[in-house]
């Protein structure tokens, strides 16, 4: 539900707000919430593991933090806010959504796991809704009515 309602806050701020400053204030939103969060419930185990840390263990956190800030919380929703506001919410809702079907995908051909019937079906609802969306007019993301989804 709130991701879904991020979604349509997104298309709605994105046709008012600079892409850059959209991203920016996003990050540092989401960095001062993570660092408070971190100060309040872990700031104990966060100085006993630095203490004790080797400098490989340093140097993995070091490049995991930096994996994590930048590809995955600069460079990602600046790709997905671009994305999103050429295709609309409710056409990101659905690639959003497809990410359990995709892991089952990826779960059967490189883990060799089995999908049931129910699974099997499921997945074919859902290509079938995705091929729809997929299919569906574009929004224009610059109109001037209240609702421009199609």
């Amino acid at each position: 539900i709130f991701y879904a309602t991020y979604d349509l806050r997104l298309f709605k701020w994105g046709k008012i707000v600079p892409t850059n400053e959209l991203i920016t204030t996003k990050m540092m939103t989401q960095s001062l919430l993570s660092l408070g969060l971190l100060f309040v419930l872990g700031l104990d185990e966060t100085r006993t593991f630095l203490s004790d840390a080797s400098m490989r263990d340093l140097q993995l956190v070091g490049a995991v933090s930096l994996w994590s800030g930048f590809a995955v919380n600069a460079l990602a929703p600046y790709l997905q806010v671009s994305g999103q506001q050429a295709v609309g919410p409710a056409r990101a809702q659905i690639l959003y959504a497809s990410q359990p079907l995709w892991a089952a995908v990826m779960s059967y051909i490189f883990l060799a796991e089995q999908v049931g019937f129910e699974g099997f079906v499921g997945g074919i609802a859902f290509l079938c809704a995705m091929f729809l969306a997929a299919t569906a007019e574009n929004p224009d993301p610059d109109c001037g009515k209240r609702d421009c989804e199609v």
